[in-house]
């Protein structure tokens, strides 16, 4: 190296004392360049960075401490600044470090130029963001991560909703393959099952307006013909001028929860008919409040309350009130089933007698019990009656025995 350019360096530096002190002291690299590219000086911060002492970085050109694959655009972007073609940016690149390892920093640079304006040399400034990058690195593994976890798949979506990036979908029996999926959008999948036009509109219609959705489901045939629930929520996205570029967002394959759900409306469905149809009186009570949640249509006819009126009302308004304790600890009681004979007031004001055969359940989400109930009123007015008739028989012997004495 020439000592006149080691002398302009110099002179470089201690122009100013506020440079010496940065270019000494700083956490920032910073190196002098001569035009051909040669290592004049470098501070202690790139000598740490970068593994090497000064005295190497000297034999070294700038070109020889640049990742490979990013030669090329440094060498370019170099000579452009130099030439005064284009004006020094900031830059992410990739260095070498010694020990071969490569460290990702933000470069920026100037040209000082001497008072003609021809230029003495350059001078780089460095930060290293290896850190930054290798955490952003674990911030997208952890994000892949949770979206693996409550999702089966990502997507990504253009500006005209066609899908652009689909992956972890070839992992499911759902399409096998992301080149049936790629350039569609949702609605022109092959294999979609049908589906009432105006849900498709609407959801159209919500993402013409840029907006978020969430579990809009659908069906689709995989490739075994069989038939698949699936559910997907997204949100658009926006470049920095708020420009509307796409949608992203997770899928999943609800098929089992669909069929779970189905099942257990039919069962519901079941349970209804068999409720609503059956001849013995049946209601449903809150365990907690007495209130009634249900009532059948027998009981409705056994009482003369209507439905709605029924739901207005608690178990402890069709009992005397001196029943009304009774009946409390009788709700405070845990066993499963319990059976018990009551008197039940309708709403013509009659007291009636009857059996309760009664069983815990959830109901909706709230502990209850469910009521059958049994009329008494006739089976106990045909005993008053046969026990009437068992007196009067008696009474009859007992006379005949008299007079016949």
């Amino acid at each position: 190296m020439a000592q006149n350019e080691r002398d302009e360096a110099d002179a470089a530096i201690a122009n100013g004392e506020a440079f010496k002190a940065l270019y000494e002291h700083s956490a920032i690299g910073v190196a002098l360049f001569s035009i051909g590219g040669r290592f004049l000086r470098a501070n202690p911060a790139l000598c740490r960075l970068l593994g090497y002492s000064e005295e190497e970085l000297l034999q070294k050109t700038h070109l020889d401490i640049v990742h490979l694959d990013d030669l090329e655009a440094t060498a370019v972007a170099r000579a452009q600044v130099i030439s005064g073609k284009a004006k020094p940016r900031l830059t992410e690149r990739r260095y070498v470090h010694k020990d071969g390892s490569a460290i990702w920093a933000q470069a920026s640079g100037i040209v000082v130029r001497d008072a003609a304006g021809a230029p003495l040399c350059t001078v780089l400034f460095v930060v290293d963001v290896t850190g930054l990058k290798t955490a952003l690195r674990a911030s997208k593994r952890r994000f892949r991560r949770l979206i693996e976890m409550g999702s089966d798949w990502y997507w990504v979506q253009d500006a005209e909703f066609r899908f652009v990036e689909v992956p972890g979908i070839a992992l499911h029996e759902i399409d096998g393959d992301t080149d049936i999926v790629v350039g569609k959008a949702r609605w022109e999948l092959p294999g979609l099952a049908a589906l009432p036009e105006k849900v498709w509109e609407q959801h159209r219609a919500k993402l013409a307006r840029h907006e978020s959705f969430s579990d809009f489901m659908f069906l689709r045939y995989n490739k075994a013909g069989e038939l698949r629930y699936l559910s997907v929520s997204g949100e658009p996205l926006f470049d920095e001028h708020g420009n509307f570029r796409g949608y992203h967002g997770v899928g999943k394959d609800i098929t089992e929860r669909a069929r779970g759900q189905k099942a257990l409306e039919e069962s519901e469905r079941r349970y209804r008919m068999l409720f609503d149809g059956n001849p013995h009186p049946m209601w449903v009570v809150d365990a907690k409040s007495l209130a009634f949640l249900a009532v059948n249509d027998a009981a409705i006819r056994l009482y003369g309350y209507s439905k709605e009126e029924f739901l207005t009302l608690s178990a402890e308004q069709i009992r005397p009130e001196e029943d009304i304790d009774d009946l409390r600890k009788a709700f405070e009681d845990p066993a499963d089933y319990r059976s018990r004979i009551w008197r039940h007031r309708k709403k013509n004001g009659d007291v009636i007698p009857v059996k309760i055969t009664s069983f815990n359940l959830d109901f909706d989400g709230r502990r209850a019990r469910l009521g059958v109930i049994e009329d008494l009123t006739e089976r106990m007015q045909a005993e008053e009656r046969a026990q009437q008739s068992e007196r009067r028989y008696r009474e009859l012997l007992a006379a005949q025995a008299r007079g016949g004495g």
